[in-house]
Order: structure tokens, then C-alpha cells, then sequence
């Protein structure tokens, strides 16, 4: 008995040997797990830098890979240690500065083909077209889409005094704005009857980047004649889709013809109703209660909403159009009293590219499109403190129970983002400039306008043909007919 005891022992002591006293699993070198690989991704500040964080980790997560994000500043192409990264985060303007470097790898064309995991026929045209296309290559893939909106003091509107008073100045009732003639009688109407002082609408914007945007939105709708999709193609058709700051032909500017100078002249008008003060951030005077309207994103529509001294007392509108054009570089207005609304398109996106010089670069892609693809781009479009949509489906079923809007303002907001991105009745939206060397076109439009703007006198051309000028001594770094190919190039059309 005391023999199979002891036997019984041994055996139970060999056990606990083998498994490992302290409880601790013995395992070979093959069974350890191996480090998973990371991606660098260079990335600005913001919109594009909170997508990733809350987005990027999980398709990282499914690919078995590591993420390092280090921060990059929009406008500057890589330093050294961000040209160690595998992928950019880009604005859509730097595209043509990426790839003349030949900084950004090609993606496969096998993705625009059925089935592919990134849909790619789902992808709006702005993207699939334009955006993510140089020399009818695949440069990026969309990480951030856009959303601008107009939005206005709906309490205001409906005030029976200002109905009344607006009515009688006008002739016409007090409504949403169709026109950039419309906006400025409704800003004049509400600083003379000394909303915030006598000033309506925010300050200029002291962003290089949003203040552009501001302007040639405004612009657009004066210096381009709308396109239906049906229209023939002819010499004037051309122009009209494929040449906006600069002829598509020639390669010369086009920013003091004569659409751009009125365009100017009527924006001045502006002036006298805007704050002092200049906008820090964009939105930030609607959010404060200080504008009658205003133009941003639409993620100011969420934070307007979630300020309880405006809840429901706000609505949203599409961005309001010309009330004509002057067609290419012609001095001949042409009326359109119904509104010609062409949307200034591209400087609210935000766009992924893989460092030609990536040694995983196949990894890199697959991320990229795990981002893009409609699950995850779902996800981020949902999200409304980034209000980002770059699909049809998106389009079809724009979820926005997140802005916490009642029925009838969450009608308006769909309606306006269907809009201002599906652009049915045209196919010639403005889009921003991707020529190399955009940042320093950028700075000068924006110090010559604002001196004219901020200056009693002044002449609108002058101030315009001071910047064509300035933008041709840009020009001059590269030879007339090398120029004149990327000129095609960043409007998505082949060199020559």
C-alpha cells in the first residue's frame, strides 16, 4: 500500500514539473508569436489625424499590423524623418506636388474592377475621377470626403419684425438664401437692424486655406458656366469643364479675367457687414451666436446643435449661387436669375498615398483600402464631428441621427449634402488648383485680396492682375510646355 502511494506521488511530482510549478507554460521558439509589422503614416493635425485614431487601429487590427502616426504639416512636402513613412495623409491640392516628386506609388488598377472590396463604382465622381487620379493613375484613396453647408439664424428668419422689415426694404420675404445677391441683402438687412452691433456675418478667416476656399466658392458660380451632363463637347464646353484658375490650353492664369474681378468686386460688398475680428476658427462666430449666417462644414451643423443657446434655432441650406456668369475669359455676363450653383470642391478632403520608397508598400495599400472601403467609410461618415462622405450610398442613406436635429432640419441637412456632392444637374464642378506649387499661389491670392479687402479703395483688377503675375513668376520654374502638361495633368486630363 505504502508502495503505490509513493508510486502515486512520483508520478504527481513529474506532472508538476513538466506543466511548470509556477504555472507557466513551456513553449518552443516556433510557437512565439512573431512582432507584428508597422506602418508609418505621416498625417496633419485634425480632421484626417482623428480619423485614424478612430478608425485606423481597427483595420490595423484586422491586418495583423502596428501603427505609428507622426504628424506632418499640410503644404510641406515630407522632411526626413517623414520620408521614412510608408503612407501621407494629403490634401487633394497636394497630389500634383506628391507625384511631379514622384513621391506616391500607383495603385493597381484592379481595384476599379467589380468585386473589389473597396467598390470602387460607389465612390462619388469627385473621387473616382478626379481626386484620387493623375495622369489616369490611381495616386490615393479617400481617408476624409467633405460636407459644406449654409447655415442661418432660424429664429431670426421667422421673427415676425424681421419678416416685416425685411419685406418692406426688399420687396421680398425673408428666406434661405438662393443667390450670393440674396446672402448680402439679408447680411445688410440684419446689420441695419444692429444684429451684434451692425456686424451679421464672421470676419474674415485667418486660415490661408479656409479663407481661399471661402472666396472661390463665392467665385465659382460667376467664372463658370454650368455643364448638364447631356451637353455636346465643344471648344467652349471644354473650357468650361476643365479650366477654372488657370486655361486648361494655354496654361496661363485665368484668376483676373473678368468672372474673378467682379467676383471680388461683389465680395468686397461684403465687408462692411463682417466682424472686426478675424475667424480664428471656422464657425466659431455662428457657434458664439454672433453671425445671422454663415458658410462652413457641416460638422458646425453637430456643434451648433449641442450649444443650448442655439438648439433648434438654426437651419441649413445649400451654399448659394451666382446670378449669372461670365463665361471663360469673356467680359459677357451672362443672367441666370434661378441661381447658378457650382460648387467649389476638394480642399475638405483628405486623401492616403503610399511612399513610392515604402518597403511595404502592398501592406500599405491593403490599409488603405480597409479605410476606404464602405464598411469602415461608414463609420467615419456617421461620425458628426467629421461629416465626411465620399459615396452614393452614402448619399442614398445619409444616416444622421447623430446631429440630434428634428425631421424637418435633418430633411434640410441631407437634402443640402446631396446637393452640393451629387451635383446632378451639372458635371462641372470647381475644383481646387493640384499644381505644384499651389501653397505659394495660395499665399499670394490670399495677401492681395485681403489688402484690397481691408483697404477703403483699391481696384479689383489690379488687385487680380497683381496675382496672375505673381503667379506666373511661380510659374516660370519650369519650362512653358512642361508647365502647360501639368496644367492638363492637375485637371485630370493627359499630357500631350
Amino acid at each position: 500500500m505504502q508502495r503505490n502511494s509513493l508510486s502515486v506521488l512520483i508520478m504527481l511530482l513529474c506532472l508538476l514539473a513538466s506543466s511548470g510549478c509556477a504555472g507557466k507554460k513551456n513553449t518552443t521558439k516556433a510557437e512565439i508569436p512573431a512582432n507584428n509589422p508597422t506602418l508609418v503614416i505621416a498625417c496633419p493635425e485634425g480632421i484626417a489625424h482623428d480619423v485614424l485614431k478612430a478608425q485606423g487601429f481597427v483595420v490595423a487590427n484586422r491586418l495583423g499590423v502596428e501603427l505609428k502616426i507622426i504628424t506632418r504639416s499640410s503644404g510641406k512636402v515630407p522632411d526626413s524623418d517623414q520620408i521614412k513613412a510608408d503612407i501621407w495623409i494629403i490634401k487633394p491640392e497636394e497630389t500634383g506636388e506628391f507625384a511631379q516628386a514622384n513621391l506616391v506609388a500607383f495603385a493597381s488598377d484592379s481595384i476599379q474592377e467589380p468585386g473589389d472590396k473597396i467598390n470602387w463604382s460607389d465612390l462619388l465622381p469627385l473621387y473616382r475621377e478626379k481626386l484620387l487620379i493623375w495622369q489616369r493613375k490611381i495616386v490615393a484613396l479617400p481617408l476624409a470626403g467633405e460636407a459644406r453647408v449654409c447655415l442661418y439664424r432660424d429664429d431670426l428668419f421667422n421673427n415676425p419684425t424681421h419678416q416685416n422689415g425685411f419685406k418692406t426694404k426688399y420687396n421680398t420675404p425673408l428666406k434661405p438664401p438662393n443667390t450670393w445677391s440674396d446672402y448680402h441683402n439679408i447680411a445688410q438687412y440684419f446689420s441695419e437692424a444692429n444684429f451684434n452691433s451692425g456686424k451679421s456675418l464672421p470676419g474674415l478667416s485667418s486660415s490661408e486655406e479656409d479663407f481661399e476656399k471661402d472666396f472661390l466658392s463665392f467665385a465659382a458660380g460667376y467664372t463658370r458656366q454650368p455643364v448638364s451632363p447631356s451637353e455636346k463637347i465643344t471648344p467652349e464646353i471644354e473650357n468650361a469643364v476643365f479650366s477654372f484658375q488657370y486655361d486648361f490650353r494655354t496654361g496661363k492664369p485665368l484668376i483676373n479675367t473678368t468672372g474673378f474681378v467682379k467676383s471680388l468686386e461683389k465680395y468686397k460688398l461684403l465687408q462692411k457687414f463682417r466682424a472686426n475680428s478675424p475667424e480664428t476658427e471656422s464657425g466659431a462666430t455662428f457657434l458664439q451666436g454672433n453671425a445671422a449666417l454663415t458658410i462652413a462644414d457641416a460638422s458646425l451643423v453637430y456643434k451648433t446643435q449641442s450649444n443650448p443657446a442655439l438648439k433648434d434655432k438654426f437651419n441649413i441650406c445649400s451654399i448659394p449661387g451666382s446670378d449669372g456668369y461670365y463665361p471663360g475669359s469673356s467680359t459677357e455676363f451672362r443672367p441666370l436669375p434661378i441661381g447658378n450653383k457650382i460648387p467649389y470642391l476638394g480642399t475638405s478632403s483628405n486623401l492616403g498615398c503610399v511612399n513610392t520608397k515604402s518597403a511595404s508598400k502592398e501592406l500599405a495599400f491593403k490599409f488603405l483600402i480597409g479605410l476606404a472601403s464602405p464598411e469602415i467609410a461608414e463609420r467615419i461618415c456617421v461620425e458628426p464631428t467629421v461629416a465626411s462622405y465620399t459615396r452614393y450610398s452614402q448619399l442614398d442613406k445619409i444616416r444622421l441621427d447623430a446631429f440630434g436635429l428634428d425631421s424637418q432640419r435633418t430633411t434640410s441637412l441631407r437634402e443640402t449634402i446631396r446637393a452640393n456632392l451629387s451635383h446632378i444637374d451639372i458635371k462641372n464642378p470647381a475644383l481646387c488648383s493640384r499644381l505644384p506649387g499651389y501653397q505659394k499661389r495660395r499665399t499670394i491670392l490670399v495677401e492681395e485680396v485681403k489688402t484690397y479687402l481691408n483697404s477703403p479703395k483699391g481696384s479689383a483688377q489690379e488687385t487680380m492682375n497683381k496675382v496672375a503675375q505673381r503667379w506666373i513668376e511661380i510659374d516660370k520654374a519650369w519650362p512653358e510646355k512642361e508647365f502647360q502638361a501639368l496644367v492638363k495633368q492637375s485637371v485630370g486630363l493627359i499630357a500631350d
